[in-house]
């Protein structure tokens, strides 16, 4: 029939509607409707629907069953074609018309369902309008339900869930059905987990949110989104530890969960572990980046980039504070936002460019005088020149403006340890600044390393010194200077066991060519102790680390000549006079080994060299 044809006998249709001659418009849209499902050509699936509509109209008031089934055939057409808007809207008409002829709750809710699995495979393609006619349907599916509990109810709650978590917008909505799930089924898992996901991405994890999360752990022990609930309530508690390892252990099970990475990076930050804080916002901006751009992930990826930023600046290192700048670069409106500028200007420094960190300062303080960050900031720059003097104010200006603030206390201790002669000769200045850091922020490592130094230097107390460098060690095991200081002290105190499980516990850990501070003193421990092949060991490990250490070969050399390798030992101390021609004592001990060896004239070469 050609398309000419197909109008004629709608047009013939519609004239005997008009002339109501109903048996008429009936046989010519029937006789249509027969024709095009029948003939696959793409012109009869455009008019089919037409056709499918005058039907349904004929239909209305003269045979309800025959309107549903012919209503149930527009809807496949449309399913077909995706129209999701009209597979929704025409299938809500038969609903209701079942419902007006007193259809049993069975049939409605099998009714139901089938408009969620029309609608449910497709959600992300559809208008508003087809999402609220989804989420009705769901209702009323999961409300019509003739067994509750029951399996088949359970996979119907969990499908409504599902396309509910899809959109960010129907928060309540997803909350209220979580709940209504999780009364009904108390013993089951997935509600409760999506259920506190939400609340912890939305930031909202209340005191209720909170039981949700300490539910689900009791339930299973290694629960993603609890465990990363009771991080953040620990962080939000400051028991910074627990917070580490919960977030830890929950994104091992939930590792696409950006919240879980920002807050673990933030408790990192608080415990001084920058390098860790860094890889964590780089993993939470990873996932935000592949999320895509809405409203919500704009804003977490700019709370990512400026903790990320923040972490890079206490690295302190030319290559993290260029990408501090390059990180700071990518926030939205970052040359308006006062604490983001101060980052900018401390990375500038970090990196030895005084001049742009100094005018970003200038313009600061000329906007902001009020703020105390900005103060601080102008004291660092005071500071990194030795204008001592000029810091200490710009300090106690920012603690006037905000006194409990760990680091401007520790800036300000420093200060005064490295100030003229007089705060030289008394620092309880910078003792009672660094005790006050020390009280404000218990993870501060460097601040325990100064109050060693303190009790070390100027009070002459080797026990309060070690046990504040062994804080310090302990909170930051990358501190050489405190480790160091720890064993040496212990050593001078003849606590070995000590000095020992320092040294073992840093060396256990030690990567290949790294903390030559504890290879080399553990070696000379060995030396002295007469166990010479470990001592042998362990100085070689101390060169891998760095093999221009003249001091270093000369032990070694030791080590190799007290268990009787001369060939060996004569290399070591060859080497180490190479190093440091000026020292007389290798060249004694070349000598020596020389003269052992029976290589007379060239003993006597270097003996006259001593001479």
């Amino acid at each position: 029939m050609s398309s000419k044809e197909v109008k004629t006998a709608l047009k013939s249709a519609r004239d005997a509607i008009r002339n109501k001659e109903y048996k008429e418009a009936l046989k010519h849209c029937k006789g249509l409707a027969n024709l095009y499902e029948k003939y696959n050509h793409i012109n009869a699936k455009d008019d089919l629907p037409g056709v499918y509509q005058k039907l349904l109209d004929l239909y209305e008031s003269v045979d309800k069953q025959k309107w549903c089934d012919v209503c149930k055939k527009l809807v496949d057409l449309y399913y077909q074609e995706k129209k999701h808007l009209e597979v929704a809207r025409t299938w809500h008409k038969l609903i209701k018309t079942r419902q007006e002829q007193g259809a049993e709750n069975e049939e409605l809710h099998q009714l139901w369902r089938k408009l969620t699995q029309f609608l449910a495979e497709s959600t992300e393609d559809q208008n508003n309008e087809t999402q609220q006619l989804l989420f009705t349907a769901f209702e009323n599916a999961l409300g019509l339900s003739d067994k509750i509990p029951s399996e088949d109810h359970q996979v119907l709650y969990r499908h409504f869930i599902q396309s509910l978590s899809k959109f960010p917008h129907e928060s309540a909505r997803l909350k209220k059905a979580c709940e209504g799930m999780i009364n009904i089924y108390p013993t089951v898992q997935y509600p409760l987990e999506v259920l506190c996901l939400h609340l912890i991405e939305s930031g909202n994890l209340t005191d209720e949110g909170q039981q949700y999360c300490c539910r689900l752990v009791e339930m299973d022990s290694k629960s993603g989104p609890g465990l990363i609930g009771l991080g953040i309530k620990a962080l939000q508690d400051k028991k910074y530890e627990d917070a580490v390892r919960n977030l830890t252990e929950g994104l091992k099970e939930s590792p696409v969960c950006t919240s879980g990475w920002y807050h673990l990076a933030e408790a990192q930050v608080k415990m001084h572990r920058p390098k860790e804080a860094v890889l964590s916002c780089s993993q939470a901006l990873k996932i935000v980046d592949n999320l895509g751009a809405s409203g919500n992930s704009l804003y977490q990826r700019n709370l990512c980039l400026h903790l990320k930023a923040e972490a890079l600046i206490k690295l302190s290192d030319y290559d993290s504070s260029e990408e501090a700048i390059r990180t700071l670069d990518q926030i939205s409106d970052a040359d308006n936002i006062p604490g983001l500028l101060v980052l900018k200007s401390l990375a500038y420094r970090n990196k030895g460019s005084f001049d742009e960190a100094a005018k970003i300062m200038e313009d600061l303080l000329s906007s902001y005088p009020d703020l105390a960050e900005v103060h601080a900031l102008e004291a660092l720059i005071h500071f990194t020149k030795k204008d001592y003097l000029q810091a200490e104010k710009c300090f106690q200006r920012a603690l006037e403006k905000d006194t409990e603030v760990a680091e401007y206390h520790y800036q300000l201790g420093l200060t005064y340890w490295f100030m003229g002669e007089e705060t030289r000769k008394d620092k309880t200045k910078a003792l009672t600044h660094f005790l006050k850091a020390a009280r404000l922020d218990t993870y501060m490592g460097k601040v325990f390393c100064y109050l060693g130094h303190y009790y070390r230097d100027v009070v002459g107390d080797k026990n309060r010194a070690r046990g504040c460098y062994r804080k310090a060690f302990e909170l930051d095991d990358t501190d050489a200077e405190s480790g160091a200081a720890a064993v040496d002290l212990s050593v001078e105190l003849e606590d070995m066991e000590m000095a020992l499980a320092i040294l073992t516990t840093v060396t256990q850990k030690a990567s290949a060519g790294t903390a030559k501070w504890a290879w080399l003193r553990r070696g000379l421990y060995y030396l002295k102790a007469g166990q010479h092949s470990q001592a042998v060991a362990d100085l070689q490990a101390a060169l891998r680390a760095d093999p221009k250490d003249f001091n270093c070969w000369e032990s070694l050399g030791e080590a190799y000549l007290s268990r009787g390798g001369y060939t060996t030992a004569l290399k070591s101390f060859t080497k180490a006079s190479e190093l440091n021609p000026e020292s007389i004592y290798s060249v004694f001990k070349v000598a020596a080994i020389q003269q052992i060896l029976g290589k007379y004239k060239e003993a006597v070469a270097q003996y006259q060299m001593i001479i």
